[in-house]
């Protein structure tokens, strides 16, 4: 007696080979479909610009604040956009618009007015400090004059009292130069150090990415999935039918 056996998996091949036509045309209509999904995905406008400002120096509360930022400094903008601090020191922006001139034009001015505002803000320091410096040279020049002054008192005297007196004053007039040759020398480094804000990269517009091959490249990949899954159904439902019939 033959021994009666099932290649369920040959059947199943060999069921998809007579349908393979089905492999072609399933993925081919959902690599369609997900080619004008993807279409339908918005992204702002046809082009994109972006622009990385770096602050420097200026530490500002309210440069921390995206939507402060975009409210003073990027009024003008008509598309979409949207201001980033990934950091203290950096601002980056990125809008969209319909063309690249239009897109060009409105990241430069913001560019333009956001660098004026760190720079405005930027000499506010730089000439606070400078004065700073300048009046601590000045109280240096006025403590070594007392000084000479102090130690001429004490050479020419021998009263024991005024000696110490103006030993004592010596003695402190010495002590506040140190620390005002000190303070002069660490705002001037300050002001050595105090970096200036700028454009951080350059600024660039280009044409807005479209994913219509990521799209149709997935949706060829499913669709290969789903004919699998509808010849295998499609069996089963003729198996089914047969074995009802018997």
């Amino acid at each position: 007696m033959a021994e009666n056996r099932t290649y369920r998996l040959y059947d199943s091949l060999e069921f998809f080979w007579k349908k393979k036509v089905w492999f072609i045309i399933i993925p081919v209509i959902v690599a369609l479909l997900g080619y004008l999904g993807s279409m339908l995905i918005p992204n702002g406008g046809d082009y994109v610009g972006k622009s990385t400002v770096f602050t420097g120096s200026v530490k500002l509360e309210a440069l921390t604040n995206p939507e402060h930022i975009q409210t003073k400094y990027g009024q003008h903008f008509t598309g979409k956009t949207e201001v980033f601090v990934p950091t203290r020191s950096y601002i980056k922006l990125e809008t969209y618009g319909k063309n690249e001139e239009q897109v060009t034009e409105e990241l430069t001015q913001f560019n333009d007015q956001l660098l004026e505002g760190l720079m405005v803000q930027y000499d506010k320091v730089i000439q606070g400090t400078e004065a700073y410096a300048k009046a601590q040279a000045e109280r240096i020049a006025t403590l070594k004059t007392a000084i000479e002054s102090y130690k001429e008192v004490i050479t020419d005297t021998d009263n024991v009292t005024v000696i110490n007196n103006f030993s004592t004053l010596l003695s402190t007039a010495e002590m506040d130069l140190t620390n005002a040759l000190a303070t002069e020398q660490r705002v001037r480094n300050d002001i050595i150090t105090f970096e200036k804000p700028a454009l951080a990269t350059t600024t660039y517009v280009v044409k807005t990415k479209s994913y219509g091959l990521e799209g149709a490249i997935a949706g060829f990949i499913l669709g290969i999935l789903a004919a699998i899954l509808i010849l295998s159904l499609w069996k089963y439902i003729l198996e089914a039918r047969g074995s009802k019939r018997v």
